[in-house]
């Protein structure tokens, strides 16, 4: 017999930590970039734009990945109105360092331990 307390439960804490997040406005860019990562960024992106010009604080922490979708959240950081200040964190690597570059210089900012790898795109030629 399982015991209750050894049961799988949503994590509660995560739905709070989204809603401080979005309060704050704040938007997380963490893990691979994915078509899914893309549209959730877009949705954050637009509501925050759409609710008030204050600026929109993105922290990205990825290694990558699709590079479209990279190209999907970089337009739309550069699209929306309010300002946006990009936060580098941990790893920002490949498609995320796309994403990074989409906010001004002076909106870029990235805390000590944060690690970068730029690369040229090699789209399948050899």
């Amino acid at each position: 017999m399982e015991t209750p307390a050894l049961k799988a439960q949503p994590d509660p804490s995560g739905a709070f930590l989204e809603e401080k997040a979005f309060k704050s406005r704040t938007v997380l860019i963490f893990g691979t970039i994915t078509d899914t990562t893309a549209a959730e960024a877009a949705r954050r992106l637009i509501a925050l734009d759409s609710d008030s010009s204050e600026p929109i604080d993105v922290i990205v922490s990825s290694p990558g990945g699709h590079l479209e979708s990279g190209d999907t959240i970089h337009d739309l950081i550069r699209f929306v109105r309010a300002p946006v200040r990009m936060i580098g964190s941990g790893w920002v690597g490949s498609a995320a360092t796309h994403v990074y570059l989409a906010a001004p210089r002076e909106r870029r900012f990235c805390l000590p331990n944060t690690r970068f790898l730029i690369h040229q795109p090699s789209g399948g030629m050899s």
